[in-house]
């Protein structure tokens, strides 16, 4: 009798624990499907014809299919310069704050100096900043310097990122002291330690913080907005702001250019995502 007993226990916590498996799975899958709504109905979009764009109820599917709101926006807006710049801005800026951030979470994460947490939570602290606070400080300074309407300018308040820091001091600190002592033993300078020891150890940590750097940089509107006055130096979403009809909103092109706008966010996010899961997983959070 005691053996059915414990039987029946057993077979009554796994009934609880896959009922609680299936729920959680429903929610994630219904979760899933709401945020991927959006973007299936802007792929949908720019490829319905016009006389489907605003029609009840909504056509979830292109009937029939056209291309015409892509020729449309590449005609009408010079798609390509707008990647090229949103590329460019883009590769500086999460680069030279790579390189940064690496070097200056090393020395927080291996080094003790006076005011070192004093200094850490001081650059902690410029996250808490919006750049709507300093945007007027900051376009006042860019002035002083001639960097108006240039990609200086633009790239000014993106070449180093507290984020990438306090980041990668967390990855950093969690590593053992004795690698690095070794490698300081054998006779390696404090750089070589960062590049060939620290960052082969780390590349999981840099691919997803490149990652996060990289859509922060590509969906940048504020800042290029107030210091760009070139069209020839607009970057991606600088130009699908302009892209708008101010007085008539044609939703076909508009969500060409859209889509257009979003596909390397996705492509690029299609082969990091290992590295972002792992980056994520084995990043500490401890100061």
């Amino acid at each position: 009798m005691g053996g059915i007993g414990i039987m029946k226990s057993t077979l009554f916590q796994q009934g609880i624990k896959i009922t609680g498996n299936t729920f959680v799975y429903f929610l994630l899958t219904l979760f899933g499907i709401l945020m991927i709504l959006p973007f299936y109905w802007m792929i949908v979009t720019s490829f319905q014809i016009p006389e489907n764009l605003i029609t009840f109820p909504p056509k979830w599917w292109p009937q029939p299919p056209t291309a015409e709101h892509y020729r449309n926006a590449i005609k009408k807006a010079p798609f390509l310069l707008y990647y090229r710049n949103s590329l460019f801005i883009a590769a500086i800026s999460v680069s030279s704050s790579i390189f940064f951030g690496l070097f200056a979470g090393y020395a927080f994460a291996v080094y003790h100096f006076p005011l070192q947490g004093f200094f850490f939570i001081l650059i902690l602290s410029t996250l808490m900043v919006p750049i709507q606070v300093t945007s007027v400080s900051l376009y006042i300074l860019m002035a002083r310097f001639g960097w108006i309407d240039t990609f200086a300018g633009i790239l000014a308040p993106n070449f180093a990122s507290a984020f990438a820091v306090f980041f990668m001091r967390q990855t950093i600190i969690s590593m053992p002291v004795d690698l690095i002592d070794a490698a300081r033993i054998d006779g390696a300078g404090e750089i070589r330690i960062v590049i060939n020891i620290i960052s082969p150890l780390v590349k999981s940590v840099i691919a997803t913080m490149a990652l996060i750097l990289f859509i922060d940089s590509w969906n940048d509107f504020l800042w290029p907005v107030i210091i760009i006055n070139s069209k020839y130096l607009r970057t991606i979403p600088v130009g699908i702001a302009f892209f708008k009809d101010p007085y008539h909103i044609n939703f076909g092109p508009l969500m060409a250019a859209t889509s257009i706008a979003t596909m390397p966010m996705i492509i690029i996010y299609l082969f990091l995502q290992r590295f972002v899961i792992k980056g994520i997983a084995t990043t500490g959070l401890k100061f």
